[in-house]
């Protein structure tokens, strides 16, 4: 027999060696490769997980997508029943109301040809809302945002916008006669107030004849405002200034001018039959007997001594103001 070289039996004993080990740690390599594949169906069991999770999800998002449509329409039936109610019960101030309002808004829903006359209303956000055809006369949108708001063909008709914000509003059409707005008041770009019929309540401004029998101007600033010949029958300057106003030949049948100041104001010939004078400011017998019909006023019990008024008659110093 040849013999073998040393190459060749430390190649026949490695092998042995080897053979060893595998027949020695054979269990332990078994399990070791059975859990390999029980990872790997593991991982493919998960990946069947997540894929049926996603079909089931795809499959769920038209049923969801039926219920937000179902809770947002039992949602905007509340709030038109909240601001039907308003509406019958002649609420003018209705927080639920304006909240209501708000929310249809913000939420795309129609608000076209909506009929909201003198209801108060302000500090709303009606940003962007579709307010075409509403009718909001005499309604107090004060310090209201309406930017971007659709308001064309909308009736505004003596509606109080006071430091309301109308950037990029769409009033093409829209009735702006008598409105009352303040120098804080932001109109669409190049829209002209004055010549839809509106009106600029600030100082210094002038209402030469302007009618605005009925107006509300409570706390306005007027200090130097020109009102000659302004029809202003029982108009309500609560907290008016009018310091330096001229309010001659104005028409103030049944003014009230409760806190109003009307130090150096111009009355002369202005009418002010049953004006309400008892708590205005800055009166002097000079300015009131330069007025018409000044004895057929109400005033305070001091003015009526001072102004030789005995006669309660001619006087109803107890009237309402």
């Amino acid at each position: 027999m040849r013999e073998w070289t040393k190459v060749q039996f430390i190649v026949f004993f490695s092998a042995l060696i080897a053979l060893a080990i595998i027949l020695g740690f054979a269990v332990p390599i078994a399990k070791w490769l059975e859990q390999w594949a029980f990872i790997k169906i593991l991982d493919a069991a998960s990946k069947l997980g997540v894929l049926i999770a996603v079909i089931a999800f795809l499959v769920e998002i038209p049923k969801r997508e039926e219920k937000l449509q179902a809770e947002r329409k039992r949602a905007h039936f509340e709030y038109w029943r909240v601001i039907d109610s308003a509406a019958a019960a002649g609420t003018p101030t209705s927080n639920a109301r304006k909240i209501a309002l708000e929310n249809l808004a913000s939420e795309g829903a129609s608000l076209r040809n909506i009929d909201l006359p003198e209801a108060e209303l302000r500090r709303i956000n009606l940003a962007g809302a579709d307010l075409v055809g509403a009718r909001l006369l005499e309604t107090d949108l004060t310090d209201a945002t309406l930017n971007n708001a659709n308001l064309s063909k909308a009736n505004l008709y003596r509606a109080r916008l006071y430091g309301a914000s109308l950037i990029g509003a769409n009033l093409e059409g829209a009735d702006l006669r008598r409105v009352l707005y303040d120098d804080q008041t932001v109109f669409p770009k190049n829209f002209n107030p004055e010549r839809s019929g509106a009106y600029l309540i600030a100082p210094h401004t002038s209402l030469v004849e302007a009618q605005l029998p009925k107006a509300i101007l409570w706390g306005a600033n007027l200090q130097h405002a020109n009102l000659q010949r302004a029809n202003l029958a029982e108009a309500k300057f609560h907290g008016v200034q009018l310091q330096q106003a001229n309010l001659q030949g104005a028409n103030l049948q049944g003014a009230k001018f409760r806190d109003a100041n009307l130090e150096g104001a111009n009355l002369k010939e202005a009418n002010i039959q049953s004006a309400t004078l008892g708590e205005a400011k800055g009166l002097t017998i000079e300015q009131i007997k330069a007025a018409q019909n000044w004895k057929k006023a109400v005033y305070s019990a001091q003015l009526i001594v001072a102004l030789g008024l005995s006669n309660a008659k001619d006087n109803n110093s107890g009237a309402a103001d």
